[in-house]
């Protein structure tokens, strides 16, 4: 299930519930898989403020966006009509009958521990079309908040009051091919989430069934 929903509640019921530019990773995906891609759907998995989502629709994207907290979806709801914002635990069963050309997960998967990855990876199989693409973008071992606060476990921290698990790509990798996915591309770096006064250094999958 997922965690710090109480967090996420106030983190944006405060100054972070504002529109922002839509992520590096977004307009990646974008200008990589769906430019000229006409009729094009995604889901996102962990929407937060919006950002991404509102973006891909922008383009002309059908979009489906998901999150735990109903501050978030409550306030995208009254902002934008077109796409379907859902308050919702990604990480259980989700009663959707689309299926979708993106699965997408972009700083989500490091907010969720090993048993709710098994239930993300459950819904993207089950929600994603034949020629469709799994993109994930998540903090990384090598990012510099790693080892930061009070430690549950070899990966898995609390710090700035909130739970984070840092992504090991072969770990992550390997867990994408035990459940049926080809790995299309798979990177690390420092340049993909520039954060002032971080090294954040985030893994990008890019994976198909």
């Amino acid at each position: 299930m997922l965690r710090d929903s109480a967090y996420w509640d106030e983190f944006y019921s405060l100054e972070h519930n504002e529109i922002k530019e839509p992520s590096k990773f977004a307009k990646f995906i974008f200008n990589s898989f769906l430019r000229n891609k006409s009729k094009a759907s995604l889901i996102e998995f962990g929407c937060g403020n919006g950002r991404d989502s509102l973006y891909f629709n922008a383009q002309g994207i059908d979009v489906v966006a998901i999150d735990g907290s109903h501050i978030a979806i409550e306030s995208l709801q009254k902002q934008n009509q077109k796409a379907s914002w859902i308050c919702a635990d990604f990480t259980a069963p989700l009663n959707l009958k689309d299926k979708f050309d993106i699965c997408y997960s972009r700083f989500t998967l490091h907010a969720i521990d090993d048993i709710a990855e098994q239930g993300l990876i459950k819904n993207v199989k089950n929600l994603l079309k034949p020629s469709g693409l799994f993109v994930v973008e998540a903090r990384s071992i090598n990012d510099s908040k790693f080892g930061i606060g009070k430690a549950i476990s070899k990966r898995e921290f609390i710090s700035d009051g909130h739970y984070r698990r840092f992504i090991d790509q072969d770990i992550f990798k390997a867990n994408l091919i035990q459940n049926g996915f080809k790995i299309i591309s798979i990177d690390e770096s420092s340049e993909f989430a520039p954060t002032p006064g971080q090294n954040c250094v985030c893994i990008r999958v890019i994976a198909s069934l």
